[in-house]
């Protein structure tokens, strides 16, 4: 074996990793990204309360 051959079989090991990773990447990034987007809700409204005010004493 001479070092072309090593050569050549570590550039497709690492195509094989970096093949493989992609659709981890794509996969696990999709499902957080949809998970930080459902988390986020809906914006709150602060609802103010008003106490009614008794205009006819008993």
């Amino acid at each position: 074996m001479t070092i072309n051959d090593v050569s050549l079989i570590g550039k497709k090991v690492l195509v094989g990793v970096i093949v493989t990773l992609i659709p981890f990447v794509i996969i696990f990034g999709g499902l957080w990204l949809g998970r930080k987007l459902l988390e986020k809700g809906p914006a709150t409204k602060t609802a103010q309360i008003v106490q009614p005010s008794n205009s006819f004493p008993l």
